[in-house]
């Protein structure tokens, strides 16, 4: 269980890949994809309940745009829109078809 002093939005930031990995099984995440707000949003929901961390629908909402903020700041998320990022990771490059 996350300890509840600790910052969520810093909890996922600092776990980073393992987050990303998280939506790219519950998300269509590829390299040069749309990432949505809300999916992010339902990302985060998860990903902390999964870590056994309460989070309300509210809290999720501020902790998706902090780490939106950090995601940005590091490129790994480029705006497109106030609610749309072009995901910026090619670990998820599809494999083209042989």
């Amino acid at each position: 269980m996350l300890n509840i002093r600790f910052k969520k939005s810093q909890y996922i930031i600092g776990n980073q890949v393992e987050f990303i990995n998280y939506l790219k099984k519950n998300y269509p995440l590829f390299h040069m994809s749309n990432v949505f707000f809300r999916d992010l949003h339902y990302g985060v929901m998860g990903f902390l309940k999964m870590k056994k961390a309460k989070i309300g629908y509210t809290e999720a909402e501020q902790v998706t745009r902090e780490v939106a903020v950090e995601f940005e700041k590091k490129n790994i998320l480029r705006k497109m829109d106030y609610q749309t990022w072009l995901l910026n990771y090619p670990e998820f490059t599809a494999n083209k078809a042989q």
